[in-house]
């Protein structure tokens, strides 16, 4: 089982020091970074088709930045080749650490749920939570 995050810049790099930071060393958890000087240069594609390849029969999920975007377009080209491969979007910390701390023992549909779940409950208006009140009235 591997989890691999890839990005547009340094978002990939960054999320996974924070998840390590907050869940400890990861050894199945791979961050590469795409444009990463503002260039053309898509040696990221590269980089993650190596470790695919060498992932074998491995359940793989790649986590891009963003959907439609040229990291995810490229991701999604791989599919075709790699049946254990499972491409998620919209890469935030609780996704990572959701999937990091339930999908050791492999990949099913209900984990990658939970963490899909869990990425979307972590997109909040705070402002709106400010102003929204308890059932006695305080403030969240």
């Amino acid at each position: 089982m591997k989890i691999i995050l890839v990005s547009h810049g340094k978002l990939a790099k960054g999320m996974k020091d924070t998840v390590e930071m907050i869940a400890g060393q990861q050894e199945n958890l791979e961050a590469y970074e795409a444009y990463e000087n503002g260039t053309s240069d898509d040696s990221f594609i590269n980089d993650l088709k190596k470790s695919l390849a060498s992932s074998k029969n491995d359940d793989v999920i790649v986590v891009t930045d963003v959907l439609g975007g040229s990291v995810n377009n490229e991701a999604t080209q791989l599919l075709k080749d790699h049946p254990n491969l499972t491409i998620l979007t919209g890469m935030n910390l609780p996704l990572i650490i959701t999937l990091v701390t339930t999908v050791n023992s492999g990949i099913s549909d209900e984990k990658v749920s939970e963490a899909i779940d869990e990425g979307k409950k972590g997109v909040l208006s705070v402002n709106k939570l400010m102003t929204e009140e308890d059932d006695e009235g305080d403030l969240l």
